[in-house]
């Protein structure tokens, strides 16, 4: 240990000031949530010295709570929502927020109410951090506010059902009085309920921006956007299935694993054929999805696949609760099978 701290000691007497940033930077990388929360333990213990110790603490707090509740949306994909948040208090009751270098920075007014202020927070913490560069080729104003309300939705339903409240009567019914973004966020409800707004509609408009440079505006991405969008509603509900979305950006397949006297008859391999004919009928990703008892033979199907097939670059699973039309709910697993690469220095096309 002694060698150790005198190592460091000489690293941070020979790099000064960016040494300390290196140590910081290692620090968050490898202990992340445990260096925030060590972090929001300190403000805490002086929290009763000052107003500013006390408002360090609780803007603090309110950040690792956010980045926590968020958890729900980044562990489907990195690129939906940064990593990084910043709550300031001010004495206005305007309410600020923007993007700047990967951090969203939030001002709010210090309110009593810790419902009122952690909803605004997780609010603007969408509103601005959400897909942030693929909601600039959406000029479609309700429908971006529509994506946000329920991934906030989402959010709170997930980690703090004690705010639905508050968001559904205070921001969310306002909104819904705009027909247009009422008819979109109805839409997007429906295709929640089934496990598709997460795990597969933000996911892939995501995925598609992947393979663009940032500097070029897609005009009719907004296009496809709601074509597939459409088209997954109708996913959702029709009994016969259309299986296969093959878009300008998106090219995506489905599978549901549900009927247990097909499993019986053809076993697994049936499905992991299937899987391997989408891909080579164009899909870039294959979605296999089931609940209750057949989510352990969905994750089986979905690992046999990805060794049988070297095309497929990455296998994630994405558990939900898939929510019927009667209202009642199962666990239930989404299995995705892509072919894309995610290095960001790769698949970046010229419009």
């Amino acid at each position: 240990m002694d060698k150790l701290m005198g190592a460091l000691a000489d690293f941070l007497a020979s790099y000064g000031g960016w040494g300390i940033v290196a140590v910081l930077v290692i620090l968050l990388l490898f202990f992340g949530d445990r260096l925030l929360t060590t972090i929001e333990s300190f403000w805490a213990a002086f929290r009763n010295i000052s107003s500013f110790t006390f408002k360090r603490y609780t803007s603090t707090r309110l950040s690792n709570q956010i980045l926590h509740a968020a958890k729900v949306i980044n562990s489907v994909n990195d690129d939906l929502l940064p990593y990084r948040v910043k709550v300031k208090w001010i004495k206005s009751e305007n309410i600020e927020s923007f993007l700047k270098s990967g951090q969203v920075i939030i001002k709010i007014g210090d309110d009593d109410d810790i419902n009122k202020s952690f909803v605004i927070a997780v609010a603007e913490f969408v509103r601005q951090g959400l897909m942030h560069n693929v909601k600039r080729h959406l000029r479609d104003e309700p429908l971006v506010q529509a994506i946000d309300c329920c991934a906030v939705n989402k959010i709170l339903s997930q980690a703090y059902i004690e705010c639905l409240s508050y968001f559904q009567k205070n921001l969310l019914d306002r909104l819904l009085k705009n027909s247009d973004f009422a008819k979109h966020f109805e839409l997007l409800r429906q295709i929640d309920y089934n496990g598709l707004f997460l795990p597969v509609f933000l996911n892939e408009l995501t995925k598609a921006m992947r393979h663009f440079h940032s500097h070029y505006l897609i005009e009719d991405f907004e296009k496809e956007t709601l074509s597939f969008l459409h088209y997954l509603v109708n996913f959702s509900k029709e009994k016969y299935k259309k299986l296969f979305y093959d878009g300008k950006y998106i090219r995506v397949a489905f599978g549901l694993i549900a009927n247990q006297s097909f499993i019986s008859r053809h076993g697994r391999e049936a499905y992991v054929e299937k899987v391997r004919s989408s891909l080579s009928l164009g899909a870039q990703t294959v979605y296999l999805f089931g609940w209750e008892d057949k989510i352990k033979i969905v994750r089986q199907v979905a690992e046999r696949t990805a060794r049988a097939d070297m095309r497929i670059k990455r296998v994630k699973a994405h558990p939900y609760r898939h929510v019927f039309e009667d209202h009642s709910a199962a666990r239930a697993i989404c299995m995705e099978m892509t072919t894309l690469d995610f290095e960001p220095s790769k698949n970046k096309v010229k419009i």
